[in-house]
């Protein structure tokens, strides 16, 4: 897994060294990452909307859903986005 972790992490710093990155950039090497580490896992991005909301990705295994994903942009504070209506919406997903 660590190679694959380093893959992610080149594409990103890749992709911030444009200097026009933005959350949505970043999204495929993740989707890559998340896949990688089990490969019965399918990560959808931009999945439809659900009761409590839209996550950024829904983690399935053989078409059961076992996670939810909120991605934030790189330098984002995870502390403020903890606080937010929208995190406090997703718990009711979990």
């Amino acid at each position: 897994m660590m190679v694959r972790l380093k893959d992610y992490l080149h594409a990103v710093e890749n992709a911030l060294k444009a200097g026009n990155a933005t959350e949505h950039t970043h999204r495929p090497a993740l989707k890559a990452l998340l896949e990688s580490i089990d490969l019965q896992v399918t990560a959808t991005n931009e999945p439809k909307r659900i009761a409590c909301g839209a996550p950024d990705y829904i983690i399935t295994r053989n078409g059961l859903t076992i996670g939810y994903i909120e991605a934030k942009d790189v330098g984002k504070s995870l502390a403020e986005t903890e606080r937010t209506d929208q995190l406090k919406r997703s718990s009711v997903c979990a």
